[in-house]
């Protein structure tokens, strides 16, 4: 009889999946270009760090010695990280990107710091705008309140305008 996956812990009643292997990929198993030392070396790895097969196992099956495989190991991952390392590239075509992107880069931070500059400026000006806006263009006369009357616009005695 098979037994049925337990639940984790705070899930009450939710059945667990169990895991699946997963396949080699088939581009690994049948590259022509890939040498079969390499592509036997590079399943090894896999193999191992995927949790499949103990060191052990791996390395007595290849015939190889511990010391070789981990630095295999070493070799593997350090050439993976970097692979996927967009500012490290080696190959002159991933130089080429590499320098395209940093003028890329640099190009975009000296727009962002114009753009920073004009927003500062904007906002100085909405600041100035709306003071401007909250002062009197007449100054008041300090003093009593002045008497509410009609007072004609082309009148030369009305408080605040000046007489040509």
């Amino acid at each position: 009889m098979k037994q049925q996956p337990t639940a984790r812990a705070g899930t009450a009643g939710v059945r667990v999946r169990k895991h699946r292997r997963r396949p080699v990929p088939r581009w690994l198993k049948s590259s022509k270009e890939v040498e079969a030392v390499a592509r036997s070396r590079c399943l090894m790895l896999l193999s191992v760090l995927s949790g499949e097969v103990p060191v052990t196992d791996a390395i007595a099956q290849a015939k190889i010695s511990r010391a070789t495989y981990y630095q295999l190991e070493t070799r593997a991952l350090q050439a993976m990280l970097a692979a996927l390392n967009p500012l490290a590239g080696s190959s002159s075509a991933a130089g080429a990107d590499l320098s395209a992107a940093m003028s890329r880069i640099e190009q975009l931070e000296r727009m962002l710091k114009r753009m920073e500059q004009d927003k500062r400026r904007s906002q100085r000006l909405l600041l100035l705008t709306r003071k401007s806006m909250r002062t009197p263009l007449h100054a008041a006369r300090r003093g009593r309140r002045p008497r509410a009357r009609a007072v004609s616009e082309s009148s030369p005695t009305s408080p605040g305008v000046s007489s040509p």
